[in-house]
């Protein structure tokens, strides 16, 4: 009975730890700047969200809808392409035996392993050379290859009976229908938690964007509410930690809505 009390004492110390920075972002939205430096973790009297609201909205004639259209393109097709292509190296590692077969799984989760910010400084040279610097392309491109998706899609791949590939071919089915009527509604769960994946992290992606796009008109969400300045350059703490929260609600409304198919198949694929 102790023991049980004291792991809900710690799941619950846990629980507040990690909710208490969203619990501050939000009670940020409701203070001015001179309220943000006073301790309190209360909501700010008298609230001053709908003032920041429309300051953000209306922050040099509305550039936060232009970089949340940003981060929506960046996001969506990044990681429709991401999701297409791993599946498609999954299919093949699932199906076919080919030479270096083993050796090449391999090599792709060795990349998995690499830090996203030792690549960034050689693709920087690649894209200038290729004068995409400052180009949607910049952030696009890298973001269509996941390495770790690849590894996913082929767990869930191998989950899928071979017997149902022998009977698509029996019944005279070629690849390309094999892929698409037969393997992938089968794989659903696999394809909705790597567009989970692929999509938060393009959509927090503030490194790269940060080193390749100069434009703020190109800018992500992540990274133009950084630039939330004054007229005398000075940042504006309440705007950004208000444009922050509308940041992160794109994120929270996509997981509430996808959440049935991120149980019990993100562990066993099916």
């Amino acid at each position: 009975m102790r023991k049980h009390t004291w792991t809900k004492l710690i799941m619950l110390i846990l629980a507040v730890y990690f909710i208490f920075p969203f619990y501050w972002l939000i009670i940020g939205t409701t203070k001015n700047v001179g309220q943000l430096f006073q301790k309190s973790l209360l909501p700010g009297v008298p609230s001053h969200f709908l003032e920041n609201v429309s300051g953000v909205f209306t922050y040099e004639k509305g550039i936060f809808f232009n970089w949340l259209a940003n981060s929506f393109l960046y996001a969506v097709l990044g990681a429709f392409i991401a999701i297409f292509i791993a599946c498609m190296a999954g299919y093949a590692f699932r199906r076919y035996d080919f030479y270096g077969k083993k050796a090449l799984f391999i090599i792709i989760l060795g990349f998995a392993m690499v830090p996203v910010y030792a690549t960034t400084l050689p693709l920087f040279m690649l894209f200038r050379d290729l004068q995409l610097i400052n180009s949607r392309f910049a952030v696009l491109l890298p973001s269509f290859v996941h390495v770790f998706g690849v590894y996913l899609m082929v767990a869930y791949w191998n989950q899928v009976p071979e017997e149902l590939f022998n009977a698509a071919q029996i019944d005279g089915a070629n690849d390309l229908l094999i892929f698409f009527r037969i393997g992938l509604p089968n794989i659903i769960p696999g394809f909705i938690t790597l567009f989970l994946l692929s999509f938060v992290g393009i959509w927090n992606n503030f490194f790269l964007p940060l080193v390749v796009i100069n434009s703020r008109a190109k800018m992500p969400l992540i990274l133009g509410i950084t630039t939330i300045t004054d007229p005398q350059g000075f940042p504006v703490y309440n705007l950004t930690l208000t444009s922050s929260f509308f940041a992160i609600l794109p994120l929270l409304i996509l997981f509430i809505v996808l959440q049935k198919y991120f149980k019990p198949q993100l562990y066993t694929g099916r």
